[in-house]
C-alpha cells in the first residue's frame, strides 16, 4: 500500500470520532486527548457530560432534561463509558451515571470544557434542571423507601 492511501485511512478514521474511541478501547495505551476531545466535540455528549457534572442521573432523567430519545442517550453514554467519562452503578434494574474526574491532563481538559460550558445560557439552563431532576429523584427513592420499611 503506498504512502497516500495509508494516509486517507487514517485521516478517514480521525474525522469519526466514534470510531476513534471504539479502536482505542482496545488498544492498551490509554486514550489520547485528542480522543477525549473528539467525545467531547459531539454535541449530545457535551451535553450529558454537563448535566452529569453537577449531579449523578439515571438514563431516564437524561432523556428528559435533554428531550432526546433513550436509545440516543444509552448510545451516547456507551461511547462516554468507553473513554472513561463517565461510570455507571447499578441500582435495581435502573443504572445511574456519574461523572469520572480525573486527577491528569485529562481531568483538567473535561474540567475547562465544563467551565466554558456554564458560561453558554442553555447548557446552564440544562444543569439546573439537571441538579432539580436529581433531588426530586432522590427524594422520591427515599421516600418510597421509607414507606415499605
Amino acid at each position: 500500500m503506498g504512502y497516500g492511501a495509508r494516509n486517507v485511512r487514517q485521516r478517514d478514521l480521525r474525522s469519526v470520532p466514534d470510531l476513534c474511541i471504539r479502536f482505542a478501547a482496545y488498544m492498551e495505551t490509554p486514550l489520547s486527548l485528542a480522543d477525549l476531545l473528539a467525545a467531547l466535540a459531539e454535541p449530545t455528549r457535551l451535553r450529558i457530560v454537563n448535566c452529569l457534572a453537577i449531579a449523578p442521573l439515571f438514563v431516564s432523567d437524561l432523556q428528559a432534561i435533554l428531550d432526546i430519545p433513550q436509545p440516543t442517550v444509552s448510545r451516547h453514554l456507551k461511547v462516554l463509558r468507553t473513554a472513561e467519562l463517565v461510570r455507571d452503578t447499578p441500582i435495581a434494574q435502573f443504572v445511574l451515571y456519574r461523572l469520572r474526574r480525573p486527577p491528569d491532563a485529562h481531568g483538567r481538559l473535561l474540567a475547562a470544557a465544563l467551565d466554558a460550558a456554564n458560561l453558554d445560557p442553555a447548557l446552564r439552563a440544562e444543569r439546573q434542571q439537571a441538579l432539580e431532576r436529581s433531588r426530586r429523584t432522590t427524594q422520591a427513592r427515599t421516600e418510597s423507601g421509607a414507606r415499605t420499611a
